[in-house]
């Protein structure tokens, strides 16, 4: 199979990265802009590709919540200190520009200050400008020209060192000194030698067997007036969706059905387990719950376990819903909602292991917390919300709470009143 990359960037570093690329396993599709905050539109248009590629930090991190929303896998060209170093000489000896008056935006300032005091060359007029703090913000490339424009305009600095290339664009229609930093071939190829092995682990894992398990509630198929027609009923649905994924149905009993696929299917489907399009089928059939288990595995017996667990998941609740497990026994679901939760039934985090241990609380439980406060950027937040995220009742989620406050892996942070009459509810935040 082909490893699939879309390159994202300005139009001469996508150029250069095409030209690495001599395997003929690989093929790489541009998506060029002229500023970087055209990133997010492009990672829309390249969502389907293997694997993205940044041709630097910054239009990867314009784009990163996009990326994580879709659970893209993508990797950038990092501005690390031998990019520096090599720009840093290129300016002195081909241009005898001296290093003291400069004004550099870069991803890290410590990358500039490790070889500054490396070289012992004095810092104290150099201007440094981090990006990150700034890089979800529009109009970033105005803002760091801006930056520049200010301290070569005011005699600071006599030349710019600028890691963006539509920066160093504009900078040069201002007539500023300046230098689009460079980007080692090195740093390029194993850039590139990392996108391929991520897209050939991908594609190894897409052929993965997946088995789904499909069935009616119990208290439904004995009460449902016409059993024989909504078994037809949905085994139609239910071909026509394997049918797309490229898969086989298998009646078992009078509710039950198995589904034999590919985790590639699954996830072209879902798109990577966002949406599941078959449930607005079967809302016409929506006096019965209908449960879906999809499991990955290296055999199909552990595909059929994993799947079980998924039903599970699905049955506890009271609608149409799905679960997927992964070989990793990673859970996600349910799916078709607006957030789509993802926990691990086992973790090999020390840390989780740690507090899993000393708290009593389950690992699948504490994995659910971490994500749950990864979600919300760990902004304080009730019981309530903790006990809706877990699909639990509020009791249970205060009784963890109240042991994790016991073992200082959480704080009431505050209080709110969300009614005029009834007790304030506490507010915690999680140190984990």
């Amino acid at each position: 199979m082909v490893v699939q990359i879309a390159v994202i960037g300005s139009e001469k570093m996508v150029h250069e990265v095409m030209c690495l690329n001599q395997n003929k396993r690989i093929y790489i599709k541009p998506f060029i802009y002229e500023k970087p905050e055209e990133s997010l539109k492009l990672v829309e248009e390249a969502k389907d590709y293997t694997v993205l590629f940044f041709t630097g930090p910054i239009p990867y991190y314009m784009a990163k919540e996009k990326i994580q929303e879709y659970n893209l896998p993508a990797v950038y060209i990092p501005f690390d200190e031998l990019a520096f170093s090599l720009s840093l000489y290129h300016i002195q000896h081909a241009f005898g520009i001296n290093p003291l008056k400069l004004s550099i935006d870069i991803p890290k300032k410590e990358v500039v200050y490790n070889i500054l005091h490396e070289l012992r060359l004095d810092t104290g007029s150099i201007f440094v400008k981090e990006f990150e703090d700034e890089i979800n913000q529009h109009k970033y490339t105005d803002k760091i020209v801006q930056f520049h424009y200010d301290l070569w305009n005011n005699g600071e600095t006599s030349f710019v060192l600028t890691s963006v290339q539509s920066v160093y664009n504009e900078l040069q229609k201002l007539n500023i000194p300046s230098f689009r930093m460079m980007i080692p071939r090195k740093n390029m190829g194993a850039t590139l030698e990392q996108a391929v092995t991520i897209g050939e682990l991908l594609l190894s894992k897409s052929s993965q067997i997946a088995v789904g398990i499909v069935q009616i509630a119990d208290q439904h198929t004995q009460d449902h007036h016409d059993v024989k027609k909504l078994k037809v009923t949905i085994y139609g649905f239910l071909t026509e969706f394997a049918r797309k994924m490229n898969a086989s149905v298998k009646i078992v009993d009078e509710h039950t059905f198995m589904i034999y696929g590919t985790r590639g299917g699954v996830e072209q489907l879902t798109d990577q387990y966002r949406v599941f399009p078959l449930l607005n089928d079967l809302k016409e059939v929506n006096d019965v719950n209908i449960n879906f288990g999809f499991g990955f595995g290296i055999t199909v017996t552990e595909a059929e376990e994993h799947a079980q667990i998924g039903l599970y998941h699905a049955k506890k609740l009271n609608e149409h819903s799905v679960f997927i497990v992964t070989e990793e026994k990673k859970v996600i679901g349910p799916l078709n909602k607006k957030i789509t939760k993802t926990f691990e039934l086992q973790s090999q985090d020390e840390r989780v292991l740690a507090v899993a241990k000393k708290t009593g609380i389950s690992v699948s439980n504490i994995s659910k917390i971490v994500n749950f406060t990864n979600l919300r950027h760990n902004h304080g937040f009730s019981a309530s919300d903790l006990a809706d995220y877990l699909q639990l009742s509020r009791r249970s989620a205060e009784r963890m709470l109240k042991i994790l406050v016991e073992k200082n892996y959480a704080e009431i942070s505050g209080e709110e009143q969300p009614y005029q009459k009834g007790r304030p509810r506490s507010i915690y935040k999680i140190n984990l």
